[in-house]
């Protein structure tokens, strides 16, 4: 049995390392020997491999990707297993329950990500989500936007994150100035569908409608706290 979780772990470590030598145009050799290297040392559950690590999805070169143009309304993920939750910052004081004030503490050498969305389609929503008896009960808050073109970095991203992403959306609205969290410790955000049209004229949408979706306890949050960005990443 041992055996046969070796040879299906090195034959993942394989797949994965041909995707990223790919999407790098790089010899995949030295990624096989990292992530080998990773797996041996970073802990993990059995028979789950955790070879992914969020990354950055930043707006595709080229102004005609998607037709879509420059982005006002910018969205920030954040993944569950990057953040420290023992020092998650409390919501609200006294008669006000919608507020963070406190920054969301990230794990050592973990930060926010942004995530590119084209503008006029992006659609937060809000609404109650009717228990099935007086006592229970919450709101579902849903997020939509389109990602323009079908390229390498997206179509890594979905192979990565498109089915296991579950964590903290942070909605940065530059009109209002205000930030919204969506999700919180124990009702994680995750992706409920990803819808992707190839655009078959030139006025047509190319590219990946995601939506994400929350089961919570609470409204969105207003979000008061710092954002932890990665300083080397070129999208901030």
């Amino acid at each position: 049995m041992k055996i046969a979780r070796t040879l299906f772990t090195l034959v993942m470590i394989l797949l994965t390392a041909s995707v990223f030598a790919y999407a790098l145009d790089a010899s995949p050799l030295p990624i096989a020997l990292g992530l080998t290297a990773f797996s041996m040392l970073v802990p993990r559950q059995q028979n789950v491999l955790n070879f992914s690590v969020l990354f950055d999805l930043a707006k595709p070169i080229g102004e005609t990707a998607g037709s879509g143009g420059g982005i006002k309304s910018e969205i920030i993920l954040i993944h569950e297993t990057d953040v420290d939750w023992t020092l998650f910052p409390p919501r609200g004081t006294g008669t006000d329950v919608s507020t963070i004030i406190g920054d969301i503490a990230m794990k050592t050498g973990k930060f926010m990500h942004r995530f590119y969305m084209t503008q006029g389609t992006i659609k937060p929503s809000e609404k109650v989500l009717k228990g099935s008896n007086q006592d229970c009960g919450g709101f579902e808050i849903s997020l939509e936007g389109f990602y323009p073109g079908i390229e390498k970095a997206v179509q890594n991203w979905k192979a990565q994150f498109g089915i296991s992403f579950k964590g903290l959306i942070i909605i940065q609205n530059c009109a209002s100035a205000k930030r919204y969290l969506i999700g919180e410790q124990c009702n994680l955000a995750h992706i409920d569908n990803i819808d992707t049209t190839w655009g078959e004229e030139v006025d047509k949408e190319k590219g990946s409608k995601f939506t994400f979706k929350c089961k919570q306890s609470t409204p969105m949050a207003i979000y008061e706290g710092a954002i932890a960005f990665d300083p080397t990443s070129e999208s901030w």
